[in-house]
């Protein structure tokens, strides 16, 4: 019986009919929305299925894939009463790698108290939370980015702009500068009425020689998990 999130299907027991488990077990994957866990599913699968293509005792295999709670499960029954076991075999050997490959790919896996069924899941990947923000920069009249930051939302973004704006014009020994420019300009609100619209926006300061131009466009920041020197990890974002 089939419902939304479970395959189950019945098939002779005989080596090609692996790879056709493979083949209609990757559509339902992807069918799921769950690309992302077809390599290591059909591999699961592969040796679990031929495992029992030839230790299995009756003529047909009954197998399910099922994608339930944040995992998938994978179950094939072969009628045989033994339990499969973890081997390492020697490097000459061409076969008993199986069981091996099932225990380093599957989260958890086993067999029924009979031994006829062996089962294995595997966690599905979170969704990847795509987040909007801007990515700024200060340069100057030459093109040379100065300075550079992702911010998340107009309002960062543009204090960050004038804090650097500052830092610019402490750098020239003209701290005056600053005020002069926030003083003068008023692009700072169309500034923040094009950001809120997700539009680009470029603000051009001159003062005597000193020229320099602040531009902003949105982005998109991907989560990326870092290690941090303790062994903990830690969440940051870059653009893309």
């Amino acid at each position: 019986m089939d419902y939304p999130g479970r395959f189950v299907m019945s098939c002779t027991r005989s080596p090609e009919r692996v790879a056709q488990i493979r083949r209609i077990s990757a559509a339902h994957l992807r069918l799921w929305g769950l690309g992302d866990c077809i390599e290591t599913a059909t591999l699961l699968l592969s040796e679990l299925v031929t495992n029992a293509v030839r230790y299995g005792e009756r003529d047909e295999i009954s197998f399910s894939l099922s994608h339930l709670k944040g995992e998938v499960r994978i179950d094939v029954d072969d009628g045989s009463p033994g339990h499969p076991r973890v081997k390492g075999p020697a490097s000459y050997e061409e076969t008993g790698r199986g069981m091996l490959i099932v225990d380093a790919l599957a989260d958890e896996w086993g067999t029924t108290n009979d031994g006829s069924r062996t089962w294995a899941t595997i966690a599905v990947p979170a969704p990847m939370q795509i987040t909007p923000g801007f990515w700024c920069e200060w340069r100057g009249a030459d093109g040379e980015r100065l300075t550079a930051c992702a911010s998340p939302l107009p309002d960062s973004a543009i204090n960050w702009a004038r804090t650097q704006m500052r830092v610019i014009a402490c750098a020239l020994g003209e701290p005056l500068l600053a005020d002069l420019w926030d003083w003068l300009s008023e692009g700072w609100r169309d500034a923040a009425a094009a950001l809120e619209r997700g539009e680009d926006f470029a603000l051009h300061l001159v003062a005597g020689p000193h020229a320099f131009v602040w531009h902003a466009h949105p982005v998109r920041f991907l989560p990326m998990a870092l290690a941090d020197p303790e062994g903990s990890e830690c969440e940051c974002s870059v653009t893309g």
